[in-house]
């Protein structure tokens, strides 16, 4: 499956929007359980059940995300009704208010 950052922009004042699209391949659909979303850092953080809410088969849309100021990557996975697997790192750069 493809995965594709609408939001946010590299820069971002928190709050902030989180705006993911699932993109099938084949015609295989996503399998939203299978949806990971981790922080990387040492060691890593698992925010899967934080965004829970805004999982979905067509992807991750979740309001109000907050992060302290500084540059933050997240690593997104999911895998489609085969166990095909995708992942993505996006970067979030959070400027102070």
């Amino acid at each position: 499956p493809g995965i594709k950052v609408v939001s946010p922009d590299n820069e971002v004042k928190s709050p902030f929007d989180i705006n993911v699209q699932f993109e099938s391949r084949g015609g295989n659909k996503i399998d939203p359980a299978s949806v990971k979303v981790i922080y990387l850092k040492s060691p890593n953080v698992d925010l899967t059940s934080r965004v829970k809410p805004g999982i979905k088969e067509s992807g991750i849309d979740f309001s109000k995300a907050e992060a302290p100021p500084g540059e933050h990557q997240i690593k997104i996975t999911v895998k489609d009704a085969e166990g095909r697997e995708s992942s993505s790192v996006m970067t979030i750069n959070v400027v102070k208010q």
